[in-house]
């Protein structure tokens, strides 16, 4: 990205879908997808793979993505 006052690196940044470490000079950016995905699987966590299950297919849902069978990554 090309960084100046009138467009600085955390705005653009949250412009193309990331967030950034740092509210003024970030040096790190994270996916906010991944973000969601994580904070989906934190919600649900439980010690067994199941909430991982019920986390991945929510994820891939609320992208699009569906399973044939409800519970297929439960199987």
């Amino acid at each position: 990205i090309t960084v100046c006052t009138c467009r600085p690196a955390p705005q653009q940044l949250v412009q193309m879908g990331y967030f950034p470490c740092s509210p003024v000079y970030p040096t790190l950016a994270v996916s906010l997808d991944m973000l969601e995905l994580v904070s989906t699987l934190f919600v649900l966590a439980a010690p067994n793979e199941r909430a991982w299950a019920t986390t991945i297919m929510k994820y891939l849902k609320n992208h699009g993505h569906e399973f044939a069978t409800g519970d297929a990554l439960q199987r």
